[in-house]
């Protein structure tokens, strides 16, 4: 996975501070990453996100991690998530950055509904990121494009999600 693939485009408010979620032996979590239930019957046992997603329909999206889980591959453990809003905007990625490289370019996305993708399911190393922005428009895909001023914020995508893609909605 990887360390601050996702980071808020401008600063949370205080009251909404992240939560704490138990997190199965398996693959670690880490700050940045979007994170998952398993299924909406255990929504207390939280995973990196798979790719491709979120899907508005399936309701199965916590946040973005906080922290660094506590898991290891033989031991379960937590992490703290920052609950996704459609009020925050987040910067990620593009996924192919000449699909996005130029203002015109860049704006004609703005509204598209998109997906995230992981292309690497685990890596030694935490920071090579993995997680970038589609930019295919779809009308159950979780992810909104948002004005940017790629100038000001190159190599970057903004982005809020939709309500919808919320375990808790």
């Amino acid at each position: 996975m990887a360390s601050g693939d996702l980071t808020y485009r401008q600063p949370r408010s205080a009251e909404r501070g992240a939560m704490l979620y138990n997190v199965a032996a398996g693959t670690p979590i880490y700050a940045g990453e979007p994170v998952q239930v398993r299924t909406l019957s255990t929504p207390t046992v939280v995973e990196p996100a798979l790719t491709n997603t979120p899907d508005a329909s399936a309701h199965l999206y916590v946040g973005i991690a906080a922290t660094n889980s506590t898991n290891t591959t033989s031991a379960s453990g937590t992490v703290e998530v920052n609950p996704i809003s459609s009020k925050d905007a987040i910067l990620g990625n593009p996924d192919v950055a000449a699909t996005w490289d130029t203002q015109t370019e860049y704006d004609a996305l703005v509204g598209a509904r998109v997906l995230i993708k992981n292309s690497v399911s685990v890596t030694a190393t935490p920071t090579s990121g993995t997680y970038t922005l589609l930019a295919s428009d779809s009308a159950n895909n979780g992810c909104v494009v948002q004005p940017l001023d790629i100038f000001k914020n190159p190599g970057k995508v903004a982005f809020c999600f939709r309500d919808s893609t919320n375990y808790l909605t």
